[in-house]
């Protein structure tokens, strides 16, 4: 029986060793996979020295000698800090999420495959302007620098998933803020409600439900609720209920309701403030997240000095302040969608109804 205590020594001994090789992994792993914050940095794509140093909160302040250069410095530390964060805004502006989420996200890719947010992006990079473009490829290349020589261990989100960072494109910047556009922009269930709504009373009394803004005047619509009926939604009083609307080529419609969301912000004038200059507020209500949407950073140049917060995949200070003014954003439910029920032709499912009759679908 003298093996027995010989045989869990042994065992505790290969434990408390496997324990050993797994902390020291792990420790050299976060070690790897933590940005690098302090010391002197080599890489291609400056075209001067540029200084980032990092408060007691880590948010960086980047001092560069020329715009480019800022840019660049902003997709880096975006790349050091949120990698994962702009591959998934990356995928969502392309539909691939579910090369990383599975079976799971392949109905959300189809839907922004079938929105074209990839493809309209492409189209406005043919189209921007120089200084647009200097812009968004010098945050590129930031993010590509840190990808290709600085990244020393993969974030835990790629390990998990299996799935590798790829380089960031102008384009890429493009779609994130067209998704950012159409995230903030969800005023189609208030279509729905006032299409609802015209199946039983006139324009008139509906515009004192949903007024428009001053001095805007709505579009002619067709009477829906001879539409509704000519479909077979509803019947011929009845307000279609929702399930009904759903079938009307609308399967990611889940509540047509006002949301209850907004946007603050107000100012002081500087006759109120002790300082005699105004003060800005600003609370964009966006929902909480971690990470947070919102990075914050300082940037100057020779040319100008800015602080507040970027969102990442984006090089632009969205809400901030430079040594003259403070800006901010409201979402205050502008009308920027329109839907359109379609009909296909009973007859010929290759043809859809327009206002001057029939036409055919084009196909690529």
């Amino acid at each position: 029986m003298y093996w027995l205590p010989r045989a869990l020594k042994l065992m505790l001994g290969l434990l408390f060793a496997t324990l050993l090789l797994v902390a020291a992994g792990s420790a050299i792993y976060v070690y790897l996979a933590l940005p690098v914050t302090s010391g002197r940095l080599t890489m291609s794509g400056l075209r001067a020295d540029v200084q980032i140093e990092r408060d007691t909160h880590g948010i960086p302040t980047i001092r560069a000698s020329s715009e480019e250069d800022a840019w660049f410095a902003l997709g880096f530390v975006h790349a050091q800090d949120r990698l994962w964060q702009l591959d998934t805004h990356r995928r969502i502006g392309a539909g691939r999420l579910a090369e990383a989420f599975g079976t799971s996200a392949v109905e959300s890719d189809r839907f922004l495959r079938v929105l074209g947010v990839r493809r309209r992006a492409e189209q406005q990079w043919e189209q921007a302007s120089p200084a647009v473009r200097k812009m968004l490829t010098a945050y590129a290349a930031g993010i590509n620098a840190h990808l290709r020589r600085h990244l020393q261990a993969r974030p835990p989100e790629f390990l998990i998933l299996g799935v590798q960072p790829e380089e960031w494109t102008p384009v890429d910047s493009i779609a994130w803020s067209t998704m950012m556009a159409w995230d903030l922009g969800g005023n189609w269930k208030s279509e729905l409600l006032r299409m609802r709504l015209s199946m039983q009373m006139p324009v008139d009394r509906i515009q004192q439900l949903l007024p428009p803004y001053p001095g805007e005047k709505p579009l002619a619509t067709a009477n829906f609720g001879a539409l509704y009926r000519q479909l077979g939604l509803g019947g011929d009083t009845a307000v279609p209920p929702k399930r009904e609307v759903a079938r009307a080529n609308l399967p990611w419609v889940a509540d047509t309701g006002v949301e209850g969301i907004g946007s603050n912000n107000w100012v002081v004038a500087g006759s109120r403030t002790v300082s005699g200059k105004p003060l800005l507020a600003n609370d964009p209500h966006l929902r909480l997240s971690a990470p947070a949407l919102w990075y914050l950073v300082r940037m100057e140049t020779p040319g100008w000095k800015v602080a507040g917060a970027t969102m990442p995949g984006l090089p632009v200070v969205v809400l901030g302040q430079n040594e003259h003014i403070a800006w901010g954003f409201t979402n205050t439910g502008p009308d920027v969608q329109d839907l359109y029920l379609e009909r296909i032709d009973p007859s010929d499912a290759r043809r859809y109804e327009t206002p001057g009759g029939w036409a055919s679908f084009e196909t690529t």
